[in-house]
């Protein structure tokens, strides 16, 4: 008899919190990924750019910036951001900088993606050592980190990106859509 008031005393204490945490986390979008990198100061980086430059976030300073890490093995999803991003360094250029970042990719393989898909204006840090990739802890390309002119993370987008989200995270940095 003792055993059966136990075994209805743990049903409750297993069944409710299980319950709860399925009620909470199918209900979220997978796309959306917090970061706790938003409201703080971006993670400074430096390397070598695929056209063999040095590189450091420390020349994003003053101005917003767009901080995209990519794959050339990223496929669909890079292919179907790279003419957003291309549009977006095309129109608003002049108002924000914009760097890639490779996440476990080749030069080759970079450059291969760039001369089929379009190549840019931006420079791509080579991150042969991934610890860019890790300082803002991505998960897997297409990740963006939209940063404000004072070096504050805004917003961070896993995923392609779109012209909707772009329009919106340019509205949080204060640039005209």
């Amino acid at each position: 008899m003792r055993r059966s008031w136990l075994r209805w005393l743990l049903v409750p204490l297993v069944v409710v919190p299980l319950a709860w945490l399925l009620f909470t986390g199918l209900g979220r979008d997978p796309r959306v990924i917090p970061s706790p990198l938003v409201g703080k100061p971006m993670p400074a980086f430096a390397g070598v750019t695929l056209e063999g430059d040095q590189f450091s976030s420390a020349s994003l300073a003053g101005r917003p910036a767009i901080v995209n890490f990519w794959a050339s093995y990223c496929i669909p999803s890079c292919v179907d951001e790279h003419p957003v991003l291309l549009d977006l360094a095309a129109r608003h250029g002049a108002q924000l900088r914009m760097v890639g970042i490779l996440v476990s990719d080749t030069p080759a393989g970079a450059r291969g993606f760039l001369a089929r898909y379009g190549e840019v204006s931006w420079p791509t840090l080579l991150n042969a050592d991934g610890r860019a990739t890790i300082d803002y802890g991505v998960t897997g390309p297409p990740e963006t980190f939209f940063i404000d002119a004072s070096g504050i993370v805004v917003a961070h987008h896993v995923g392609p990106l779109t012209p909707e989200v772009v329009a919106a995270e340019l509205a949080a940095l204060g640039i005209a859509p």
